[in-house]
Formats: C-alpha cells, structure tokens, sequence
C-alpha cells in the first residue's frame, strides 16, 4: 500500500521522504544513445536515495490519509509499520526492494546503498515515449572503388575466355599499329623528297585545279639551275592568268601587258593611295569636335551635379554605385525641402555620393555636422573635395 503511494508521488514531485527511513530524490535525465545497442532513450527520470533525510515533512502521510480516507494518525501508524518491515529485511536478508524503483542493501560499512531499477518512465513530458532502436546506416562504397572493382571483374572474365579468342584480339592490335607504324614511315620519307611536295598528295586538289596543279608551281629562284622567264613566257603567262577582253571592249587588252602598262597603274595607284589619304586627312579635320561643342555638352550637366574639386566641403548621407540611385535619394530629400548636390565618383571610385549641404571650409562643415546630424541620422559625414 504504502509503496504505491511512494511511486505515485515521485511522477508529480523530485522529492519523497519516507519517516524515519530516508529519502527518494528525483532528478532529470536528457536523452541519451546507447553505441552498443544502437538505441535512443527518451529523457526521463532517475531516483537517488539519501538516508539522512528523516525528518517528516508531512507529504506521504497526508497523501495516503487522503487517498485511503483515515485519519492523520492512522496514516502515520501505516508508515511507521512499513519503514519497521523494510528495515527489518534489511537486517536479516540485507536486501530490501521497492517494486518498480529500486533495490536497498547494505555496503561492508554497514551503510545504506540504493539500486535504481529503470521500469517506467516517471517524467510526465516523456510518458508513453519507447526506447528507439537505431539501425546502422551502410556505407556505400564509393564510386572509384566501384569502377576498379568492375574493372578487376572484367578482367578477370577476360582471362577466363578461350586462348583463340585473346590471340585473335592480339593479331588485331598489332596489325592496326603496324599500318599505323608504315603511314607515319612514308610520310617521313616523302618529307626528304625535295621533288615531292606534300600538299599535291591530297586527291580533291587535282579535281579542284583540273589536273593541271603542276603547270602553276612557282620556280625556285635560289635553285642552281634556275633561268629566269623571258619575255614571251612572261607574256604567254600573263595572257593565261588575266581575263581576255570581250566584244563589248570590257576586261584587259594586251598592251597592258607591257612594262609602260605597269608602271602606269603603279603610278596610278600611288596617285589613288596619295588622294585617300588626303581625302582622309580632311575626313579627319571635319571629324575633329570644335571647343564650343564640348562647352555645349559640359552646359548640358545638371547644376546638381558636381564633377571637379571646388575647395568646398560637403556633409554627405551616403553613397551610390549608380547616379539612378543617387537621384532617387536626392529627390526624397528635395521632397522635404532641401537641396541636395551629387558629386561625381573619384578616380579610383565608383560611388555617386549625396550631399546635403556644403561650406567653404572643414571648420564650418565639422561645426554644422551635429545639427545636420540630429536632422538625418548619425551617418553623415564631411569630405573635402
């Protein structure tokens, strides 16, 4: 009876007494993994014993007086008959157990020792909450390894197959590096061959230049045995490369064939390269921007926007990587009735920078920072420009 009302009371409370025995003290557990098992426990509660705790302070008496509806007296009669029973165990047995909380026995000093027992989870939070069992996760093997393992297995079908199979795979290879040895060989030869040249080799030359690509091969001027054209060959060439005039006089005559014709169309293109590049030089002084235009486009800047140093010093409220940004600053401040200047980036920088006023010297500028300051914020700041 009396031990049922001692468990019923360590769910509710971290601390039963039991008169003239001890006491049971409850204290939180978080949860824990066990690596062995491979399993979670959820929190809960572990109870202690102290035996110096004696002194009656009136919880259990008063909760089995109220349950089993007796007096105080009787309930007390009750306790002091089982802390009698528990210690009588103890001597004779020394062992006494409380169901579902723990065992009480005695150590070589003759000192009271308790055994909590794990049976039900006595924190509220956690009631009804099992012991989780974890299963191992399995490592995969990774993907390099699954590669060389595939590759051993392949090789290891690879021995198995019959001794023709692997000699006719042999036979293969050294005849495909053989002809690949006999091509690179000729090649190398050919190159030696100063009569061979070795783009005429290509077959789709011959069908492009009507199989006459050997009548255009150009002499060899440094050779030992070279003569120079004369003037019927040079003609004849000369006949067969330009195009022959038509019946309607279009195309090239023979008597321009001459060295007269020659030195005319060089000297009229020395005349036609020395007119370009006088009508270039005029194209290039007609291009050339006049001062009044450049004063046009520096007029055309916004007197908002500063972009060379004045001397003057700014209180500014922030910085813009882009002059759309500073704008829409400017223009909320403007709502409010000030006027607001952006200053331009400096070399090196990229920020369009929005300042709210502007003084003559630094002095003045550090003075009125404080007032500037309690108008738009603790941000502002004075640069020099």
């Amino acid at each position: 009876m009396v031990e049922k009302h001692i468990k019923s009371l360590l769910y509710d409370h971290d601390c039963v007494i039991i008169p003239e025995f001890g006491g049971l003290i409850a204290r939180y557990v978080p949860a824990r993994i066990n690596p062995v098992k491979h399993t979670l426990a959820p929190p809960s509660k572990k109870i202690a014993f102290n035996e110096k705790l004696i002194l009656n302070d009136g919880l259990l008496i008063s909760t089995i007086a109220h349950y089993n509806d007796i007096t105080k007296e009787e309930a007390h009669r009750r306790v002091a008959e089982f802390v009698h029973q528990a210690k009588s165990k103890l001597h004779h047995y020394n062992r006494f157990e409380l169901s579902d909380i723990g065992v009480f026995r005695y150590n070589a000093e003759r000192r009271l020792v308790f055994e909590y027992v794990e049976a039900d989870n006595m924190l509220e939070a956690s009631f009804g909450l099992p012991e989780l069992i974890a299963r191992p996760v399995r490592v995969e093997e990774p993907a390099v390894l699954r590669t060389l393992i595939k590759e051993r297995q392949q090789e290891l079908a690879e021995e198995k197959q019959p001794l023709r199979r692997r000699i006719k795979r042999a036979y293969h290879m050294a005849a495909g590096l053989a002809l690949a040895g006999l091509s690179v060989s000729a090649l190398y030869f050919l190159s030696l061959q100063a009569d061979y040249n070795l783009s005429s080799l290509n077959p789709m030359a011959l069908f492009a230049n009507g199989y006459s690509s050997s009548a255009h091969i150009m002499p060899n001027r440094y050779d030992v045995n070279y003569v120079p054209f004369t003037e019927d060959e040079r003609q004849q060439a000369y006949s067969a490369i330009l195009p022959v005039a038509g019946a309607d006089g279009s195309g090239l005559s023979e008597e321009f064939t001459t060295d007269e014709s020659v030195d005319d169309s060089v000297a009229v293109s020395e005349s036609i390269a020395t007119a370009g590049s006088d009508e270039w030089l005029a194209a290039e002084q007609v291009i050339e921007e006049p001062e009044a235009a450049k004063e046009i486009v520096e007029s055309k800047i916004p007197a908002h926007i500063i972009n060379n140093r004045d001397g003057r010093s700014y209180i500014i409220s922030g910085g813009y990587a882009r002059l759309e940004n500073a704008e829409m600053s400017r223009e909320q401040f403007k709502e409010k009735g000030h006027q607001v200047k952006i200053l331009t980036p400096y070399p090196g920088s990229r920020l369009f920078r929005v300042a709210v006023a502007d003084f003559n010297s630094p002095a003045e500028a550090q003075e009125a920072l404080d007032t500037y300051r309690k108008k738009f914020g603790d941000t502002l700041w004075v640069l020099n420009n």
